[in-house]
């Protein structure tokens, strides 16, 4: 039976994790720990009746480092989308924390991102666009990752557009920004659009690659690059990002 009874021990050793919750960030530790030495303000963490910490273990951590007893509320029926819900209310989940939650609990596809993520060394965010078949990710496409139900639509395709963002990195130094990344996806999908001559254009045109205010201006900045020196009957237009959609 759930209880709002606050205990208090010093036996920090009995408190369990939840499997699937966010890995502890030390550097979050040790900032907590600094907090609690100047004025313990003993905020309880909130644990299931087997003492598994529901939210807090960031807390707990700190209080370990300190040697200082910590209080606690004992809670049941809790599921791990309420210890995220909880969370995002204290120190807010990134989208990294997610994905390891995930990763944990053995989803395939979240382990397969992680890898990507990794190797290719791109926001998490910006890996969903070339991994989920669309190139980009909205509100909806956000929500189903937190969820656990984003699904990997074409592997190899998501490769090459890592490679081909990383090459122009060499050129570019905002290659990471999220518009850039959005604009260059969008345009690689569309079929006018031939990878080979870009890639001569932009070698001998990198100084034209300029960093913009939004995905639509950089639409336009890579379509200048890849038009230079284009007969006009040749050159092609580039579809912008309809924000309606």
């Amino acid at each position: 039976m759930s209880n709002s009874k606050i205990y208090k021990t010093d036996n920090l050793a009995q408190f369990k994790y939840v499997k699937g919750n966010r890995s502890i960030h030390e550097p979050w530790v040790r900032k907590l720990a600094e907090l609690i030495k100047e004025k313990d303000l003993q905020m309880p963490i909130i644990v299931d009746e087997n003492m598994r910490v529901q939210d807090g273990q960031h807390r707990l951590e700190a209080y370990k480092l300190c040697g200082f007893p910590i209080t606690y509320i004992i809670k049941d029926q809790f599921e791990l989308d309420d210890v995220r819900a909880l969370n995002a209310n204290t120190k807010k989940w990134t989208l990294t924390d997610y994905l390891m939650s995930h990763v944990k609990l053995g989803n395939k596809e979240y382990q397969l991102l992680e890898w990507f993520v990794k190797t290719y060394n791109f926001p998490v965010l910006a890996c969903c666009s070339m991994l989920n078949g669309k190139g980009y990710v909205d509100h909806k496409i956000v929500g189903d990752f937190k969820k656990g139900e984003f699904k990997i639509k074409d592997l190899e395709w998501g490769k090459t557009q890592a490679r081909r963002l990383l090459w122009i990195g060499e050129f570019f130094q905002y290659y990471k920004k999220r518009n850039f990344i959005d604009a260059c996806l969008s345009v690689f999908q569309n079929k006018t659009f031939d990878w080979k001559l870009f890639k001569k254009r932009l070698e001998n045109n990198s100084a034209k690659l300029k960093n913009q205010g939004s995905r639509n201006e950089f639409i336009i900045n890579i379509e200048r690059i890849y038009n230079t020196g284009t007969a006009a009957k040749n050159k092609i237009r580039l579809e912008l990002y309809d924000y309606k959609r």
